[in-house]
C-alpha cells in the first residue's frame, strides 16, 4: 500500500503562484486542483480546470501554478511499493484528469495526514491503508471515466446525491421531471445522464432498489405482503406482484416460502 510523506488540504497560494521541480522528486504527488492551473509536465503544457486531478510519478520535472488568481488545491507525497495498485498509479500518471465530489477526495487526504501526525500507534497504518484503498478506488474509476465531457461531469456530484437521496427515500414517489428540476436540466438530460454515469435508466434503477428492498424485508420481518408492498412505495399490490415476478422470476409468496424453506435446511 502506499505511505504518506506530507500533504495538505485546500491549500491557496495568491497569485502569481509557481511551483518549479525540474528534476521531479523520488515520489509520486497527488494533486487535486481546486482552481484550475497551468501545468508542464515533461515538456507537455496543459491548461487544467478547476475539479482535476493529476498524479505526477516519480522523476518527471514539472511546473506548475496560476498567474490571474489564487492557486487552491489538496496535495499528497507518497510512495507505494510494487503492487497491482502500482500498475494503476502508473496508467494515471502525469496526465490531468476530471474527477467528481472533490470533497470526498479532501476528507480522504485530511484524514491519511491526521492518522499519520496523530493517529493511535495501534491504528493508524490500518485505517491509512483503508483511507488510500477509497482514495485511488474513487480516482481510477474517475480517470477510466476521461470520455466524459466537461459539461457533462459538472452534474455528477449532484446525481450522485439525487441517486443516494432516492435510495434513502425509495418508498416515495419519484419523478424524473422533479429530480431534474433539482439539478436545473431538462427531463430528458436527466435520463440522458443518469445513464451515462450509472449505467441504467432511473426508472429501473428505481425499481431495483424497490425489489432489493422488498427482498430483505419479506427475509427478515413478519409484515404481509401488502404491508411490504407499502413499505417499498407500491401503492397497488398487483403492481407490485407484477413488477417483483418480473425483475426475480417469482412471485414475493413464493420467495418467502422458498427463502423461509432453505433456511430451516
Amino acid at each position: 500500500m502506499p505511505k504518506a510523506i506530507m500533504g495538505g488540504y485546500q491549500s491557496r497560494h495568491p497569485s502569481p503562484y509557481l511551483m518549479s521541480r525540474p528534476d521531479g522528486l523520488s515520489n509520486y504527488v497527488l494533486l487535486i486542483i481546486r482552481s484550475g492551473g497551468e501545468f508542464q509536465l515533461d515538456g507537455y503544457a496543459y491548461t487544467v480546470r478547476p475539479g482535476s486531478a493529476l498524479i505526477v510519478a516519480p522523476g518527471t520535472a514539472y511546473y506548475y501554478g496560476k498567474p490571474d488568481g489564487d492557486y487552491v488545491d489538496d496535495w499528497l507525497h507518497f510512495t507505494v511499493s510494487e503492487s497491482s495498485l502500482t500498475q494503476r498509479i502508473r496508467r494515471m500518471a502525469n496526465t490531468p484528469f476530471s474527477v467528481g465530489n472533490m470533497e470526498l477526495y479532501t476528507f480522504c487526504i485530511r484524514q491519511i495526514l491526521w492518522e499519520l501526525s496523530y493517529g493511535h500507534p495501534d491504528y493508524a497504518q490500518e485505517n491509512m491503508d483503508s483511507l488510500f484503498g477509497l482514495l485511488f478506488n474513487h480516482l481510477f474509476a474517475a480517470w477510466q471515466a476521461g470520455d466524459t465531457t466537461e459539461a457533462e461531469s459538472a452534474y455528477y456530484d449532484g446525481l450522485q446525491m439525487v441517486r443516494l437521496d432516492v435510495r434513502n427515500h425509495f418508498s416515495q414517489p419519484h419523478s424524473i421531471e422533479e429530480l431534474s428540476g433539482r439539478l436545473g436540466i431538462s427531463a430528458s438530460y436527466f435520463q440522458y445522464l443518469y445513464k451515462k454515469h450509472f449505467g441504467v435508466s432511473f426508472h429501473h434503477d428505481l425499481i431495483q432498489m424497490r425489489i432489493e428492498q422488498a427482498e430483505y424485508t419479506l427475509l427478515t420481518s413478519s409484515l404481509t405482503i401488502e404491508q411490504v408492498a407499502e413499505f417499498c412505495g407500491y401503492s397497488s399490490e398487483v403492481h407490485f406482484y407484477r413488477q417483483f415476478k418480473k425483475v426475480t422470476g417469482i412471485t414475493p409468496a413464493r420467495f418467502r416460502r422458498e427463502a423461509g424453506y432453505l433456511k430451516e435446511k
